[in-house]
């Protein structure tokens, strides 16, 4: 039989701020970011030959002419999104005229797929699954755009 005492109850208490106090600093949590950007993949918009890895999902969104605003009129989209296993950054290119891609995405972590019609079968049976997609990946400006970041895939295959 485990006998309690006053004394104990105290330790364990302490203990457990003292943890508590310590992953809440804000150093730590700092630490903690760091360590995770530094995991995290940075592309340049607009770069082909960019590989991303996660599962391969369908969803539908509202479409044209009001995009959910009148949903009774309202076309509906089915699109392609890839999850990321892990998130990435999508940095601005470096071209003072580039017409697109002007802004930084931190942490993405879904990227519509622009699939050429030709593969979309081939897509279609990989719903649900692990894929690596490979093409250029460019900031949305686009109402058919429903990601921040969209990628105009070259290849999709199984992972």
């Amino acid at each position: 039989m485990i006998r309690r005492t006053k004394c104990s109850s105290v330790a364990i208490l302490a203990l457990v701020v003292g943890a508590v106090v310590f992953m809440g600093h804000p150093e730590n949590r700092v630490r903690a970011q760091q360590q995770a950007r530094a995991k995290e993949a940075i592309y340049k918009c607009d770069t082909p030959g960019i590989q991303l890895e996660g599962v391969l999902t369908q969803r539908t969104f509202y479409g044209p002419p009001g995009f959910g605003e009148t949903p009774a009129k309202d076309a509906r989209e089915k699109v392609y999104l890839l999850k990321l296993r892990r998130p990435v950054t999508m940095n601005p290119i470096d071209d003072p005229k580039a017409k697109t891609c002007w802004d930084a995405f931190p942490h993405v972590r879904e990227v519509q797929l622009f699939i050429p019609d030709e593969s979309k079968m081939d897509a279609s049976k990989l719903l649900g699954k692990a894929v690596l997609a490979t093409g250029t990946i460019r900031e949305s400006d686009a109402p058919s755009e429903h990601t921040k970041v969209t990628m105009d895939v070259k290849t999709l295959q199984a992972k």
